[in-house]
This record gives C-alpha cells, sequence and structure tokens, in this order.
C-alpha cells in the first residue's frame, strides 16, 4: 500500500466524527437541486424513468434513482396503465409523441369535428324553420286582416 494513500484514508477516518450533520445529508441536498429540472423533463416528455435522467441531465446512477423516487413520492409520476411512469400533469397533451397516439389523436379530432357539424346543422335547421314559420304567420295575419277600401 502506498504511504500517501495510507495516511489520507487514515486522517479521514480520524476526521470523520468532527464534521457536520449537514455532510452526511449532503446525498439528499444533492438530489433535491435536480428536482426541478427532472420535473420539468418528466413533464414535458410525459414519461419518465432513472436511466432517461441520467442519461439528459448526466447524473450517476444513485443520484438518477434518488431523483426518480423523489418525483414519485411528490406524486409527479406515477406508473401508467401500459407499465411506462407517465407525468400525471403533462406539459404539452397537444402534441403526437410517437405512432401509437397518432390514432387516437384522429379519431379525437374527428369525433369533435362530427360534434361541430352537428351543431352547425342544428342552427342552421333551427333558423329555416323559425325564418318559415314567421313567414307563414304572416301569410295568416295577412288573410285575417279585414280588405282595405
Amino acid at each position: 500500500m502506498k504511504r500517501r494513500t495510507f495516511i489520507s484514508t487514515l486522517a479521514a477516518l480520524a476526521a470523520t466524527p468532527a464534521l457536520p450533520a449537514t455532510a452526511a445529508a449532503a446525498p439528499t441536498t444533492h438530489i433535491t437541486q435536480h428536482f426541478a429540472k427532472a420535473k420539468l423533463l418528466a413533464r414535458c416528455h410525459d414519461r419518465a424513468s432513472p436511466e432517461m435522467f441520467a442519461r439528459l441531465m448526466k447524473l450517476d446512477e444513485t443520484t438518477a434513482k434518488g431523483v426518480y423516487a423523489m418525483l414519485k413520492d411528490r406524486n409527479v409520476i406515477a406508473s401508467g396503465m401500459d407499465g411506462v411512469t407517465r407525468a400525471l400533469n403533462p406539459l404539452n397533451t397537444h402534441c403526437v409523441p410517437n405512432e401509437a397516439l397518432k390514432a387516437r389523436d384522429v379519431a379525437q379530432i374527428s369525433s369533435d369535428v362530427s360534434k361541430r357539424l352537428r351543431k352547425m346543422v342544428r342552427k342552421r335547421v333551427e333558423e329555416f324553420n323559425a325564418e318559415h314559420q314567421n313567414d307563414e304567420n304572416n301569410l295568416t295575419e295577412e288573410d285575417e286582416s279585414p280588405p282595405q277600401v
């Protein structure tokens, strides 16, 4: 063993009891520093995993897992029906993140369009009926009025 390594290890062991309690809580503080960015990433991507945080935020594996656990504890993410962890309040709900959701979005759009068309047709029919009722009322009033001399 090298003398320098041995002496630094021995000094570290001797100094450990003298460290303040906040030094022991440093990993938690380190995780909370990354919480806001991880929350934003999870909400933007509408999915989350420790591997994703490690890759995008350039974190080590234990920190990424800690951030992931904190997001779950604070109800930012939850496991979905398909086994993928999803954000409970995603930021971008109107985009099509992958091919699987395109069919659902197209069906929703066509449903919305058909509802709007039905509403427009119903409105036009009511206007048409109202106009014809007014015309019929005008005709019957003219028939009932006495002739003017």
